[in-house]
């Protein structure tokens, strides 16, 4: 039976001491989701594991995904099995795991007889979709997903209102799952690895490997909290840092191009009604347009993914507004009468995923695990660069049964009890907003350093700008601040709030 996690969990202490006296298993580089995963099969199979992270836990690409986990449909296309089964048992893994976080998506898109948009052509693609789905390991009591199928053109009308009726023969319906609340999934991550022994340091930058005879002892790291200079000591290295993942294996120890090749992307969210209760595969009729998805975000339109091309040295996450419009126009497109504006955007999510070549609008859609000894790097140190949240876990899984050492049958796993509508900012109305002993027990129990911390990364607060102002003070008092450096992270919390809808802006007003 999985432990309880109410009495299971420990909190995440950001206790350096300790972690500098400690003589570690591995040690992970990153606190996004990837990191995350690699941080909770290690210590699930025993090891003693140290995940470091340079700014706070899952704040870079992991926080600005679409939040939905995609269970492998479009890998049909290619007829690639082994990627759809994997997705399909991991999307079924984050439900089991986050009963309370994670739920069923209803996916429609729009079929005007066109190349694999034909009804007969989607139908073929539905009937092994829904059969190679009943193994993706669903327990009796957990709940079903919906069946994909194709519907009459009359319906998909009534499921979106405003689809385009010319030449449309019809829609093609499957489901998925999306996480309401992403922020909650790695934390609780981090505290069951810490549980198990682990420890998880945010604000701990990687700066160099630690080696003795072309072997890895450790990872010298800058504690960017206190200022100190660090040394951790282990005897393996996960390079897990995502974007940086390329950047920081050419510093520590070799340079391998196919580890990152930079493309931005971005989420927007819209200040409009969402214009179904389905999540919209949408694209434009012209050849070669890109699908596009439009769901509703807590009462709001979310839009995405995006995907711009970069030169192979431009590792800038941030769209420029010439890009946001662009998209936007591209949406308006796909979907005549929605017409989308950069006055309606409230909130840019944007980051770097990696392309399957420089330049390219694509992303890659395949893990790149490099072992840095096979290239004259030291031996110890391993480079990991993911590239979806779905399959996060089972790349960690693979790495980690890679690692030097008997096998060993992993701890079970245990599920988390948080409920969307339990978490600030995503359970509420202003009424019931948390107040300070509440604030108080997430900044002590999760690694709190910053305001922001809890108000983006640990809640969902971010989506009421003035809410998060009002209650920002609360929680510096909680923190113990003073008052000149209240006011220092209350600057930052109003800059960072501005930015959500104008990332581009490094104005002083707003930056």
């Amino acid at each position: 039976m999985a432990p309880d996690a109410a009495n299971f969990l420990a909190p995440l202490s950001r206790d350096t001491d300790r972690a500098s006296a400690t003589h570690h298993d591995v040690i992970i580089i990153g606190g996004g989701i990837h990191g995350a995963c690699l941080h909770y099969e290690a210590s699930k199979r025993g090891l003693r594991s140290l995940l470091v992270e340079q700014d706070d836990f899952g704040g870079a690409t992991s926080w600005n995904s679409m939040r939905v986990l995609h269970g492998g449909f479009r890998y049909l296309q290619s007829m690639d099995i082994s990627r759809f089964m994997d997705s399909v048992r991991e999307r079924r893994w984050f439900m089991r795991m986050f009963p309370g976080l994670v739920e069923p998506m209803r996916c429609v898109m729009p079929l005007y007889g066109e190349g694999l948009k034909r009804p007969s052509a989607f139908k073929a693609a539905l009937r092994v979709n829904n059969q190679l789905s009943k193994f993706e390991g669903r327990r009796p009591s957990e709940m079903k997903l919906e069946s994909g199928r194709v519907l009459t053109a009359s319906d998909m009308a009534q499921d979106w209102p405003q689809v385009p009726t010319a030449g449309l023969k019809g829609g093609g319906m499957w489901s998925d799952a999306r996480m309401r609340c992403p922020e909650r999934i790695i934390i609780h991550l981090l505290r069951v690895a810490d549980s198990m022994g682990s420890s998880s340091l945010n604000y701990c930058k990687a700066e160099g490997i630690e080696s003795v005879g072309g072997s890895v002892t450790g990872l010298r790291c800058h504690d960017m909290a206190s200022g100190k200079e660090l040394v951790f000591h282990a005897s393996l290295v996960l390079n897990a840092a995502g974007a940086s993942c390329r950047e920081i294996a050419g510093t520590m120890g070799t340079d391998r191009p196919e580890l990152f090749t930079p493309m931005r992307a971005f989420n927007v969210i819209l200040d409009r009604n969402p214009v179904s209760e389905s999540a919209l595969a949408i694209s434009a009729r012209a050849s070669g347009s890109q699908t596009y998805f439009l769901t509703e975000m807590n009462g709001k339109l979310l839009a995405g993914t995006a995907q711009m091309p970069c030169k192979a040295d431009d590792f800038s996450p941030i769209p420029t507004e010439d890009e946001v419009e662009e998209f936007l126009y591209e949406i308006n497109q796909a979907a005549p009468g929605l017409d989308a504006s950069m006055d309606q955007v409230s909130c840019i999510w944007h980051g770097q995923v990696s392309a399957t070549f420089a330049g390219a609008k694509v992303a890659t859609d395949r893990p790149v695990v490099i072992d840095h000894a096979e290239y004259g790097g030291p031996s110890g140190l391993i480079s990991v660069s993911g590239v979806k949240y779905t399959t996060a876990r089972r790349l960690a899984q693979r790495v980690v049964a890679m690692l030097p050492g008997p096998p060993v049958a992993p701890l079970e796993d245990v599920p988390s009890e948080e409920q969307a509508s339990d978490v600030p900012g995503y359970g509420g109305e202003s009424e019931t907003l948390p107040d300070a002993k509440t604030l108080g027990k997430i900044a002590r129990n999760e690694s709190v350093v910053r305001a922001d911390d809890l108000i983006f990364r640990r809640t969902g607060l971010w989506q009421d700008k003035e809410t998060a102002l009002r209650l920002a003070p609360v929680l510096c008092s909680e923190l113990g601040l003073s008052s000149e450096e209240t006011q220092r992270q209350l600057d930052r919390l109003s800059r960072s709030l501005a930015r959500l809808s104008r990332p581009w802006d490094t104005s002083e007003a707003n930056g």
